[in-house]
C-alpha cells in the first residue's frame, strides 16, 4: 500500500467565523487539470502517490467541497465513510446514484442555487440553498458550515469555477499543487481556477511552504501572503 505525503501536516488556526480553507489540485505542467475532454474522468492525471496524498489531505479535513462538474468528472469518487462531503450546484446536474451519495447518504450535503431543480435524492441526503454569487453569500455560507456544522477545517477539491470564486473572493488560505510530468494543450480546457481575471492589483500572492519532489511529479504546498 502506498503512504502519502503530508500525513505530518499541522494547519493554522481558522479564522473567527469560517473554516479553514484548502485546495488540493492535480495539474500538467501546462497547468491543465483534465487529460481527456471536461467532465471525462481525469484519474490518470497524478500517480498512485498523488492519489494516495489525495487520500492523506482528505484526512485532515472535516469536510470536502466539490463542484457538480467535477463530480461528473470522477463518478466512481468515494470518500471516507465518516468523511462529511458537499456538492456545489447552480443547476442541479448532477447523477445522484453515484458513490458519493450511496456510500453514506446521511454525510452528502448538496449546496443548490435557490433556482436549481434537484433530482431525487437518496434518504438522509440534505440540501443547502445557497446563491454564491459574491463575496457576503460565501461569508455566510462558510459561517453555517463552521456555526451550524462545526467545520473548522474545510478542503475543497475543485473544479476550476469554484477554485476561482474561493480564491476571488480572498478565502483560500492554503493551495497543495501536484504538478504531473504531462503536457495537455487546449486553448479553452480548465486550469486549477477559471473565472474572470483579475485586475493586475488584485492579483493573489502566496508563499511557498514545501517543495518535495518524488519521481517526475513535484509536489507543492502554498499560504497566502
Amino acid at each position: 500500500m502506498i503512504e502519502g505525503l503530508y500525513r505530518d501536516v499541522v494547519f493554522p488556526e481558522p479564522p473567527p467565523h469560517r473554516p479553514y480553507v484548502f485546495n488540493n489540485t492535480a495539474a500538467t505542467l501546462d497547468g491543465k487539470i483534465v487529460t481527456g475532454e471536461v467532465d471525462e474522468p481525469v484519474m490518470d492525471l497524478g500517480s498512485p502517490l498523488d492519489h494516495a496524498t489525495m487520500r492523506v489531505l482528505e484526512s485532515k479535513a472535516d469536510t470536502v467541497l466539490i463542484g457538480a462538474g467535477t463530480l461528473r468528472a470522477t463518478p466512481k469518487l468515494w470518500y471516507a465513510a465518516d468523511k462529511v462531503r458537499l456538492v456545489a450546484t447552480k443547476t442541479g446536474r448532477f447523477d445522484p446514484n453515484v458513490r458519493f451519495f450511496t456510500d453514506a447518504p446521511g454525510k452528502a450535503i448538496v449546496v443548490a442555487h435557490p433556482d436549481a431543480a434537484l433530482p431525487d435524492l437518496a434518504a438522509g441526503v440534505r440540501v443547502i440553498r445557497a446563491d454564491l454569487s459574491d463575496k457576503p453569500s460565501w461569508l455566510g455560507f462558510l459561517a453555517t458550515l463552521r456555526n451550524d456544522f462545526g467545520v473548522r477545517v474545510l478542503l475543497c477539491e475543485g473544479g476550476a469555477e469554484l477554485n476561482a470564486e474561493l480564491l476571488r473572493h480572498d478565502l483560500m488560505d492554503e493551495v497543495f499543487l501536484t504538478l504531473a510530468p504531462k503536457a495537455k494543450l487546449g486553448a479553452n480546457l480548465p486550469t486549477m481556477a477559471g473565472g474572470a481575471p483579475l485586475a493586475r492589483a488584485e492579483v493573489k500572492r502566496f508563499e511557498l511552504v514545501s517543495c518535495q519532489p518524488v519521481g517526475d511529479e513535484v509536489f507543492l504546498r502554498y499560504r497566502r501572503a
